[in-house]
């Protein structure tokens, strides 16, 4: 945490009495202008359209159940973050790939016709390649879900990594089409508060009748200790710019892993400035990635296969991994110097066979 981050943490007792004294209503208004203000987007008159959960898997849960009840068919981005896929897959959803690739202008009206779903799922940027839409691509995506009757899902939770933030607005271009939409925003990403975190979905106004039952069965209220404290940091944020106390530590930590990991075969797929606080890595040729997470896993570091996040075609992440890049500067020093003796290690078992 930056200096004034920990001046945060070191009011806690002061928030928590604080969040006892005011009304649930005035800390959610007060959170989602933080949010929304932060992001650079306008707010909706209606504040109810605003869902608020304990996480944005929370969130996801509430719209996979739509999908399923609905039986929609989903048009899901790969690569993705596992869970997307997991629990789409838990509630037997049918669920059909949609490429990074396939996401441009020319090509988003060719490949959703040949899918035929009734949802478009993405993840913008997306976790773990770093990927996003334009505003063309998003303009043309949002115009043919709006001309098809298509719902459209957008996971930005990952939207404050940018290092330079949009100059155009996604939820006016969502509110002026008419589709129906449901935005997943969240801010467990972000912000290093020890899993103290608040989820967001915000929909259009036909989505709302049957989103506000699913939320309503999921939960009564986030906490308005939470909902203080993330002001705080939002807040705070707002305060600072996004260069100061969001992604210093994820650009050291980049630093780090490349200062080491380049001495040896991997490479690196995310850029300097990524606009996700992870790391994308492709393995040396003939290198499972699944063999080196477990020899890695033996070693004491814990990262991700690339299969976990080719959901429909899992060979196609079989040389690749994932490295979370919101972590402790030491820790991610050590972590990235036993990479380094894992990849030396299954280099030199293959040269013995």
């Amino acid at each position: 945490m930056t200096a004034t981050q920990v001046d945060i943490v070191e009011r806690f007792p002061e928030l928590f009495y604080e969040a006892r004294n005011r009304t649930q209503t005035e800390l959610e208004e007060d959170f989602i202008g933080a949010f929304m203000g932060l992001a650079g987007e306008p707010m909706h008159q209606d504040f109810s359209r605003y869902m608020l959960s304990y996480s944005a898997s929370s969130a996801i849960t509430m719209v996979v159940s739509h999908c399923a009840r609905a039986g929609k068919r989903v048009a899901l981005i790969e690569p993705v973050f596992d869970n997307i896929s997991s629990i789409l897959l838990r509630e037997n959803v049918d669920i059909v790939p949609l490429t990074e690739q396939d996401c441009t202008v020319e090509r988003i009206p060719v490949a959703l016709a040949r899918l035929e779903p009734a949802v478009v799922w993405l993840v913008s940027p997306n976790n773990p390649t770093g990927w996003m839409l334009s505003e063309a691509e998003f303009r043309t995506l949002v115009q043919y879900c709006a001309d098809r009757g298509c719902t459209l899902v957008l996971d930005t939770s990952f939207r404050f990594f940018c290092p330079a933030p949009a100059d155009w607005s996604q939820y006016e271009i969502l509110e002026e089409s008419g589709v129906s939409y449901i935005v997943l925003e969240d801010t467990g990403k972000t912000w290093s508060t020890s899993e103290i975190k608040v989820g967001l979905a915000v929909c259009s106004q036909d989505m709302y009748a049957d989103m506000y039952r699913l939320h309503d069965d999921l939960l009564q209220s986030v906490s308005p200790f939470h909902l203080r404290v993330l002001t705080e940091f939002i807040q705070d944020s707002s305060k600072n710019g996004f260069e100061e106390s969001i992604l210093p530590s994820v650009t050291k930590n980049r630093a780090i892993l490349r200062s080491i990991l380049s001495d040896g075969n991997i490479e690196f797929l995310t850029e300097m400035r990524s606009p996700v606080s992870v790391d994308w890595l492709r393995l040396p040729e003939g290198m499972d990635c699944e063999v080196f997470v477990h020899a890695a896993i033996q070693e004491g570091v814990h990262i991700l296969p690339g299969t976990n996040f080719f959901w429909h075609q899992p060979e196609r992440g079989r040389n690749l991994v994932r490295v979370a890049l919101a972590r402790d500067s030491q820790l991610m020093l050590e972590g990235a110097q036993l990479l380094r003796d894992t990849e030396i290690r299954l280099a030199e078992e293959r040269l013995r066979r």
